[in-house]
């Protein structure tokens, strides 16, 4: 309809002019003459202005297609994300030979359990704690120095809470950062186990492990909490594959026949935490080490884990012995080593050491490093990494500290 209107704008001009005029005095043309040239003029024009509208509308269907295009292309990218989380998540399924490794482990732990597990003691309350519902809140008090806060109920119920705790997998993974210096940038995080109970109250090592060892449950609790403590472990790598952590192994989990077995073979089908975890063993346990002590660390390093010495009381060490074994770092405490490296007539020749370490592949952690005053004091002697309250205290893996 359009384009009829236009046409008719020149083409019944041109036709009155070819029939009524015989001569156009301007052009010098007749009227036919003219009329004819009018008509190809407005053909022209309309052509022109056809072609101009077709240009417009093929534009816009472009931008039309651009733009669908570029939804179409997120869409895809969003796809291929799915497929590939998709991916890794069935990647990351163990298959049934897995599975029964951690579960062997775990029954084996529920066994040894339920073993230990003694009769309830009689309930010890102090004069100074209240119970609980007496005040209608949690009862807490502060623990001494840093730390969480003590839950202030009877010993039976502390024994009871652990033992329900295990059983039901209410152990929480608590994370203290580890940095390097001077540039306090995170580089490793130390694990730390707490019980919880069915409330969410946090059961602290400071209230069990002295019931625990007069009952007899200390073993069986820390083979529980390291084997809780890997697999939580490997939950948090999945998400960030670029951490790495430091996780306890105590005398009595190594020194564990039938436990360690079990946890070997359970290691053995994670070996994808190699990079992400550093197994902490005390001084004590390394030095004098048993037969057990002995045959489990090389059947860690054979998988090729990698260690840290921890609870260090001297540093006369034979460190070429420790790389060896697989230690690649040795923690000290800040308070120890201002007493041995600092001072007019210091017992450590700091520099000695350190060329020592380098020498040995291996990188010095300061640990209990609690104020500003403390850390300048030990920047002096160039050490590699720090950790303590100063750098962020243990926080649940549920309040990542970033």
């Amino acid at each position: 309809m359009r384009n009829v209107l236009i046409a008719s704008f020149y083409v019944f001009p041109a036709i009155a002019v070819a029939v009524l005029l015989p001569v156009v005095p301007l052009l010098g043309l007749p009227g036919w003459g003219a009329g004819l040239f009018l008509l190809i003029v407005g053909g022209l024009v309309q052509s022109g202005l056809a072609l101009r509208t077709v240009r417009a509308s093929s534009e816009r269907q472009l931008e039309v297609l651009a733009h669908e295009l570029a939804v179409t292309r997120q869409d895809l990218d969003a796809a291929r994300e799915e497929v590939s989380r998709i991916r890794e998540q069935i990647d990351e399924m163990p298959d049934s030979g897995h599975v029964v490794a951690e579960l062997k482990v775990l029954q084996g732990l529920l066994g040894q359990l339920s073993a230990k597990t003694p009769d309830k003691p009689k309930a010890k309350p102090s004069a100074e704690k209240k119970p609980v519902d007496d005040i209608g809140l949690p009862a807490v008090a502060a623990a001494e120095g840093h730390g969480e806060p003590l839950l202030l109920i009877d010993d039976a119920e502390v024994l009871t809470i652990v033992e329900q705790a295990l059983r039901e997998d209410r152990v929480d993974l608590y994370l203290q950062p580890i940095v390097s210096l001077p540039s306090r940038k995170r580089q490793f995080y130390e694990c730390f186990s707490r019980i919880v109970d069915d409330r969410g109250r946090v059961i602290t090592p400071e209230q069990y492990i002295p019931l625990a060892e007069e009952a007899g449950l200390v073993a069986v609790i820390d083979n529980m909490l390291l084997f809780r403590c890997i697999q939580l472990v490997r939950r948090a790598v999945r998400g960030h594959p670029e951490l790495a952590f430091f996780c306890n192994i105590s005398n009595g989990s190594l020194t564990d026949v039938d436990f360690f077995t079990d946890f070997i073979e359970f290691l053995s089908d994670n070996q994808k935490l190699i990079p992400n975890l550093y197994f902490e063993f005390e001084q004590d346990a390394i030095t004098d080490p048993s037969y057990e002590t002995q045959v489990n660390l090389q059947r860690l390093q054979d998988l090729g884990f990698h260690f840290s010495l921890d609870q260090v009381r001297t540093l006369d060490i034979d460190l070429p012995h420790l790389a060896d074994l697989g230690f690649k770092y040795i923690k000290v405490g800040a308070h120890m080593l201002h007493e041995m490296a600092r001072g007019d007539d210091p017992m450590l020749d700091m520099r000695r050491f350190k060329g020592a370490l380098d020498r040995c592949a291996m990188d010095l952690i300061v640990e209990k490093i609690e104020t500003e005053d403390m850390l300048l004091d030990l920047l002096d002697l160039k050490i590699d990494f720090g950790q303590g309250y100063l750098f962020g205290e243990p926080r649940p893996t549920t309040q990542p500290a970033k």
